[in-house]
């Protein structure tokens, strides 16, 4: 009988106290509730604004990098025209520097034609 005393109390005690626990942490009063609503609406207007900002960002990157093509762009056909600027720039100095050769040539034999000429009439 004692141990059935015992026994009883035991699992009584251990039941109040684990509903003691319970019925503690689940009575949330009005405030603390409308709290947390307020909290949860507010982090979802924020979550919505920066979702809102990310897809502006985002947009407003893809027409910069659209742009930033468009550019690389016209700086590469730039380049090219560039490059064959200079490759006929080279191309006209080479041919400039052939035809002063060839003139400082002539000039050579015209003097040497002339001397010989001279030397012809002399003797």
């Amino acid at each position: 009988m004692k141990t059935k005393n015992i026994l009883l109390s035991t699992v009584t005690g251990l039941l109040l106290f684990v509903a003691t626990g319970s019925f503690a942490q689940s009575n949330q009063t009005m405030e603390e509730q409308k709290t947390e609503q307020q909290i949860e609406k507010e982090n979802e207007r924020e979550d919505k604004k920066r979702l809102k900002e990310a897809k502006k960002l985002r947009s407003e990157t893809k027409s910069e990098a659209r742009r930033a093509k468009a550019n690389a762009k016209k700086a590469e056909k730039y380049q090219d025209d560039a490059d064959e600027a200079a490759k006929q720039s080279k191309q006209a100095a080479k041919m400039e520097a052939k035809a002063q050769r060839n003139r400082h040539d002539a000039e050579k034999k015209a003097k040497k034609a002339a001397r010989a000429a001279e030397k012809a009439t002399n003797d």
